[in-house]
């Protein structure tokens, strides 16, 4: 009864803003959860050893950012940039992957939670750390906007 009723208070509220002219576009939780999901898919599957950038930066709008929320790591601005920062992914690391430990969606929007791990490519040493995606789609799953949180003191030590 009670999604009946927050259904129509919806649909009344989409009326409401199309009799005034504009209507937004609605992007749903489910279809940001299907994009999430695409994206660490596709993420997992175009890290090393496969090392595909081009894959991982079509994941991203033409004129997306990606920003680090880390002292040292490059923001990129555009496919471009994204691209040629996972070109170094290869230099850097034997393989890498993405484990999930949680994920929030909200409308357009996911916070993921999880951990990167892989061996450095020079010593051959395992490497974990945890990470925090803030990302924003747009109505066809492309990310706008992703914002990292990364503790690179964690792969300092890692390597010692």
């Amino acid at each position: 009864m009670l999604q009946t009723l927050a259904r129509k208070g919806q649909i009344a509220a989409l009326l409401l803003l199309s009799i005034a002219g504009s209507v937004p576009t609605v992007v749903h939780a489910e279809s940001t959860d299907t994009f999430l999901t695409h994206f660490i898919t596709v993420l997992n599957a175009s890290m090393p050893p496969s090392n595909n950038p081009a894959a991982i930066a079509n994941l991203f709008e033409s004129d997306a950012s990606v920003y680090y929320m880390n002292p040292g790591v490059p923001n990129q601005k555009g496919r471009e940039a994204i691209r040629q920062y996972f070109s170094s992914y290869g230099i850097w690391f034997a393989d890498w992957t993405h484990v999930e430990r949680s994920r929030l969606i909200q409308g357009n929007r996911a916070v993921w939670e999880g951990t990167e791990q892989g061996h450095d490519k020079s010593t051959g040493k395992p490497l974990r750390l945890p990470v925090v995606f803030i990302l924003e789609f747009d109505d066809q799953g492309l990310v706008k906007e992703n914002r990292v949180y990364i503790d690179v003191q964690t792969i300092a030590d890692q390597l010692k």
